[in-house]
């Protein structure tokens, strides 16, 4: 693996500007913070609207230049400068990250996922980490939602969510957590599919089990993170990666989920609201009140006893949500 083939000049100067990888820990020593995303959307403009053309065009600017040319404040001309000037520990940083089978790939470069910078537009991640073929995510798939505490009967019918997909070569998207995740992915890849795992967890931690190791190795699974791949899980990062989850998928459907609590509930609120992708909810008797609340706040009833009926699972939510004119290619295929 070449870090070239991954991140362009550009690329390499985002990942300097807005990733804590090679930031030193001890806050003394840190310096000057990485960008948040909201932060760099607003520098972004600006770069766009300025002769330099890109993030590679601040390097060997002064700060008293990027000043001038950018229109910003001296403090944060000399944040841009300090943060690029950490480019020779961030080098060494990348190949022992790409010598290890992990990637970075950044909003200015070509291998970004197209689906999840059109759908989530300013609000994609800045850099994204992962691990297995990057090639996969130029394919949207079908997201699979719901809690880590899962019954038998939401579980037969996470996996076989997770085999329709197969069917119909699309990648489960999921969060890789146990429960609902790992069930829904399992029946993809058991079905001689592929899946997505978009984690809150380490990365680096995840890729040295045995089996993931295994299904990264045979192009099966490809693991990605908004964080750098050290770490660990947080309530706060589970929320955050939750719309990188709908960002990368057609349609989302949703096994399971409390009621105005937790990470599934949260995630599925933000995308109805945000429109993201057409959403779709386990129906039936018995179900958590969460499934039946979001289907008053329009998510569609996919009803669980329709399920063993439906031979062709995107032919079936395309009849429930038809994809936008504008979401549609030359053969009224889905983009």
């Amino acid at each position: 693996m070449d870090v070239r083939d991954y991140l362009s000049d550009d690329g390499q100067a985002l990942l300097a500007l807005c990733s804590q990888l090679a930031v030193p820990e001890e806050s003394a020593a840190a310096g000057p913070a990485p960008f948040k995303l909201s932060e760099w959307n607003q520098f972004a403009r600006q770069i766009e609207a300025s002769p330099l053309k890109g993030p590679a065009g601040l390097r060997e600017k002064s700060a008293a230049e990027l000043t001038k040319v950018l229109s910003i404040a001296s403090d944060d001309a000399d944040r841009i400068v300090h943060l690029l000037g950490r480019a020779g520990r961030l080098a060494l940083a990348l190949d022992d990250l790409f010598s290890r089978g992990m990637w970075a790939v950044t909003r200015a470069d070509d291998h970004y996922p197209v689906k999840l910078r059109d759908t989530l537009k300013h609000q994609a991640p800045t850099v994204l980490f992962g691990a297995g073929d990057i090639q996969l995510l130029r394919r949207s798939g079908i997201a699979v939602i719901g809690s880590r505490n899962i019954d038998e009967a939401g579980a037969a019918f996470a996996k076989e969510i997770g085999r329709l997909a197969a069917a119909a070569c699309l990648p489960v998207v999921s969060g890789g957590a146990r429960g609902t995740d790992r069930v829904a992915m399992d029946g993809g890849l058991e079905a001689g599919g592929t899946a997505l795992g978009v984690l809150a967890d380490s990365l680096e931690s995840t890729i040295r089990k045995t089996d993931v190791r295994e299904l990264l190795l045979d192009g099966k699974l490809a693991l990605l993170t908004p964080y750098v791949p050290t770490a660990g899980f947080s309530v706060g990062g589970a929320m955050g990666r939750n719309k990188v989850i709908y960002g990368l998928a057609d349609y989302a459907v949703v096994v399971s989920s409390d009621f105005q609590t937790g990470g599934t509930w949260a995630g599925a609120v933000e995308a109805l609201k945000a429109g993201w992708c057409p959403v779709f909810v386990r129906d039936g008797t018995d179900m958590p009140k969460g499934n039946k609340e979001l289907i008053k706040l329009g998510a569609a009833a996919l009803p669980e006893s329709e399920l063993p009926g439906i031979t062709d699972l995107p032919q079936w939510l395309r009849g429930i949500h038809p994809p936008r004119p504008a979401e549609q290619d030359l053969f009224g295929h889905s983009q």
